[in-house]
C-alpha cells in the first residue's frame, strides 16, 4: 500500500517536468537498505520499470550495503528521490531541501523508557525537561 501512495505522488510530480524529443531525462532513484541490495533490486525496479514506461524518463535505482552510507548520500544530495523513513526526513529536509512526496496516513509514533524506581510515571511529566535520546538516528 505505501509502494501506490509514492508511485502517485511521484506520477503526479513527473507528469510536471517538461517532455522534450531528446534521450529521456535520467533520475537517481536512493532506496534505504531494508534487505540485502538484490533483494531490493526484486522488490524496486519492477516498480522503476513501470514508471519509466508509463512517464517516459529513465530512473536509475541505487541501493546500499548499510544505512550509514545510503545516509551520507542522502544528506550530500546524491539522489533526486530518495526513499526514507520518516525518522530521516527532517534531517534530508534540512541538510539537502528533500520534500516529501507523499506519506502515510499514520502518525510516527515511539516509546519512552525511564528506570523503573523513576519518579517519571507518565509521558506529560516531562513537559519542560530535558530528554536524552540515545544514538544519531532517534528523535
Amino acid at each position: 500500500m505505501k509502494r501506490w501512495r509514492f508511485l502517485v505522488g511521484l506520477v503526479v510530480w513527473l507528469q510536471s517536468v517538461p517532455a522534450f524529443a531528446a534521450a529521456p531525462r535520467e533520475y537517481l532513484f536512493t532506496v534505504l537498505p531494508q534487505q540485502p541490495p538484490v533483494a531490493m533490486h526484486t522488490l524496486w525496479r519492477p516498480l522503476l520499470d513501470r514508471l519509466e514506461q508509463e512517464l517516459g524518463v529513465k530512473l536509475k535505482l541505487k541501493l546500499y550495503e548499510n544505512m550509514t552510507e545510503f545516509e551520507e548520500d542522502a544528506v550530500h544530495g546524491e539522489g533526486d528521490f530518495v526513499f526514507s523513513t520518516p525518522v530521516q526526513i527532517p534531517l534530508f529536509h534540512k541538510r539537502q531541501g528533500y520534500t516529501p512526496l507523499v506519506r502515510g496516513t499514520r502518525y510516527l509514533n515511539g516509546m519512552v523508557f525511564v528506570r523503573k524506581d523513576s519518579p517519571i510515571t507518565t509521558i506529560e511529566e516531562l513537559a519542560g525537561k530535558e530528554v536524552a535520546f540515545v544514538g544519531a538516528r532517534n528523535l
